[in-house]
């Protein structure tokens, strides 16, 4: 009996919500994300009956279940499926396992982490590289607690999302013991780190870059999910440019902590600390506009090498704390950039959420589309930007460094220093966990 493909009804309707639906070969158990950050601090098994996850907040909201037609999906051998309606099929059953090596071989070991490891693999068919992460459902089940709705949430996001500038994922392999996900190979590793690496950019390259990663917002935001979660880590390079004039493809990852917002607001609170939103610390309802804080945050760290504001989650801010502390200032090496791009930042990191722009305004936005931008105007931010910790010597040589954050592609960046710091006062850029 050949491995049962399941393959998900969404997608239809321009103003439905298509994902976060759990299909019937997601059963309760284990489970770890794409690239999400998991909590380096394992369950005992005193803990087993907590419902609580670590770290992280029970969504409020209840889960809508919809059934989904069993059907052969025949996979496409292309990168470049933004424009079809292709949904990665879910093989499961006995002969799952069996399924994946008759259509990949596993080679080498990209990356070990705290829940998963990650091989790169090789289309027989088609020669093509992708990545194969590969999680112990045992493992997770022994170690940790409410991880699987994120493993849920993640896999159904991406099988309904196709963008030139999102993450693509092309099988999902289901066993009794194992979980399989085959997902594009991200050889560039993160976007911060090919700019650190350049040594510079001009402010139009910076331009081009964020016209990407917004129109992928624009993308999510009309399919009603929210990402929750976006940050420098979370944007991958498929391949490093081979020149200036090579256009950068940039990828938006981990879906795991994202929301398809069946409601006006969310209200759990989560996310990474130095990219949450003033609503979000401050435990209101919130809506999609936290992304676009986020994607101003990021903006801002590519322009000026640096956070814009002090980091701190610490503590729930008053109204007129926020008033204060999120006032928008520009450090001394960043007077060089153009009036368009503080204008911009000014009405993404806009403390009112009703104010504050759309996804859709920043894509229209004269600097956003390259209208409005100095060309040629080099950019300090590279000098500053922190190094992860992938581009330090021996950051990533044993499981051990590898613990804290699991992700599943090359180059493996998985050591984040759980106890890496920064004093708050300082705004500079490092790289975060989420919480």
């Amino acid at each position: 009996m050949g491995a049962q493909q399941s393959h998900g009804n969404g997608g239809a309707g321009s103003g439905g919500c298509p994902c976060f639906v759990l299909s019937p070969p997601f059963k309760s158990g284990g489970g770890d994300l794409l690239g999400s950050p998991i909590p380096d601090t394992p369950r005992g098994p005193q803990d087993r009956r907590s419902s609580k996850y670590i770290g992280l907040e029970k969504e409020v909201e209840s889960q809508r279940k919809l059934k989904v037609n069993n059907r052969h999906i025949k996979t496409q051998d292309t990168l470049d499926m933004a424009e079809s309606q292709y949904q990665a099929p879910i093989h499961e059953g006995a002969d799952a396992e069996v399924a994946l090596y008759d259509k990949y071989q596993l080679m080498e070991v990209l990356g070990v982490g705290s829940t998963s490891t990650c091989h790169r693999c090789v289309d027989k068919e088609t020669g093509i590289h992708y990545a194969c992460k590969i999680i112990d459902k045992q493992v997770i089940e022994d170690r940790f607690q409410g991880m699987m709705e994120q493993f849920h949430t993640e896999i159904e996001a991406l099988r309904n999302l196709q963008h030139p500038n999102i993450i693509q994922l092309l099988d999902v392999y289901i066993t009794e013991e194992k979980i399989f996900i085959v997902m594009e190979l991200m050889e560039g590793g993160e976007l911060f780190d090919y700019v650190v690496q350049k040594g510079t950019l001009t402010e139009d390259e910076a331009a081009s870059i964020v016209r990407k990663v917004t129109s992928a917002l624009v993308y999510m935001h009309s399919k009603n999910i929210v990402h929750r979660d976006l940050k420098p880590e979370n944007l991958l390079l498929r391949r490093v440019p081979n020149n200036d004039k090579e256009p950068v493809e940039i990828k938006i990852i981990d879906f795991g902590l994202s929301k398809c917002m069946q409601e006006p607001v969310a209200r759990s609170f989560l996310g990474t600390r130095g990219y949450l939103a003033p609503e979000m610390l401050q435990r209101r309802d919130y809506t999609k506009a936290v992304d676009t804080w986020a994607l101003g945050v990021i903006v801002f760290v590519l322009l000026c090498g640096c956070l814009p504001f002090d980091d701190d989650s610490s503590t729930v801010p008053s109204d007129d704390l926020v008033r204060s502390k999120f006032v928008l200032r520009f450090p001394r090496w960043a007077k060089n950039l153009s009036q368009s791009s503080k204008d911009l930042l000014s009405h993404l990191l806009d403390t009112n959420p009703a104010r504050r722009y759309t996804a859709e305004q920043a894509l229209e936005h004269p600097w956003v589309t390259g209208k409005e931008v100095k060309k040629g105007n080099l950019l300090a931010s590279p000098g500053r930007i922190k190094k992860s910790p992938a581009l330090r010597k021996a950051a990533n040589r044993t499981p051990q460094s590898s613990r804290v954050n699991g992700k599943y592609y090359p180059p493996s960046r998985q050591a984040q220093g759980a106890n890496h710091t920064v004093s708050p006062p300082q705004r500079v850029m490092v790289r975060k966990t989420s919480i």
